[in-house]
């Protein structure tokens, strides 16, 4: 009686933790980096990684750097399928987008993200924000629920010393490439003073008249 209630306390305690397992988000995404050290002039790339048990057909990494150390270049997913989706940058938060028209498979690297560091400087790479997007029953796009983020913030060491360049286009077999460039802002010309311009006209004509007048009065 004993061993059978033993084995039946032991199948309930089993149970409660695949329930419990089960009970926890599987989908996670996470940022890191193959190394924290870097000289200037050097590309310093980050790879946005996950663990989804659902397939996915896009998601979106928002990442906070200091744009006075990193200047992003672009990104590239090797997930099959997925393209960029070009949105405005914003100078110090790179958005990396990306979507596919069938579902594929997230577990491992979505996304790698490339910087070409400027100059010598303690900075990091933060992962403010993150999606994996799927199609709803009405085929609509939607993001996919209980998406848990970790290890969101990367510490780089930059070393003033400048290091060899590396090339920081990707290969065609790295799929789609998405420019992460900032926009450069136009210098707009200044805006024309027209009062200006009409009361110079206005002294102008003056002037002149003035003159007019004194040489008549001088002739007579």
């Amino acid at each position: 009686m004993k061993y059978a209630s033993a084995l039946i306390l032991s199948i309930f305690t089993a149970l409660f933790v695949v329930f419990a397992v089960n009970a926890q988000s599987p989908e996670t995404i996470w940022i890191q980096a193959n190394t924290t050290v870097y000289k200037t002039g050097e590309t310093v790339t980050a790879t946005v990684n996950a663990n989804s048990a659902t397939p996915i057909q896009g998601f979106t990494a928002q990442i906070r750097y200091d744009p006075a150390c990193l200047q992003p270049v672009n990104a590239t997913s090797p997930i099959p399928g997925m393209n960029g989706l070009a949105l405005p940058q914003t100078p110090g938060l790179v958005d990396a987008s990306f979507a596919s028209s069938s579902p594929q498979s997230a577990v491992g690297v979505l996304a790698e993200i490339r910087f070409v560091a400027l100059q010598g400087c303690q900075t990091s790479l933060s992962l403010e924000s993150a999606a994996l997007v799927t199609r709803d029953a009405s085929g609509f796009a939607a993001p996919l629920p209980g998406v848990n983020l970790e290890n969101k913030v990367v510490a780089l060491n930059i070393d003033s010393a400048v290091g060899v360049p590396q090339a920081t286009q990707p290969s065609a077999l790295d799929g789609s490439v998405l420019p992460l460039a900032p926009a450069v802002s136009q210098p707009q010309p200044a805006p024309i003073n027209w009062l200006a311009i009409v009361l110079l006209f206005v002294l102008v004509a003056l002037a002149i008249a003035t003159v007019i007048i004194v040489y008549k009065l001088s002739q007579k």
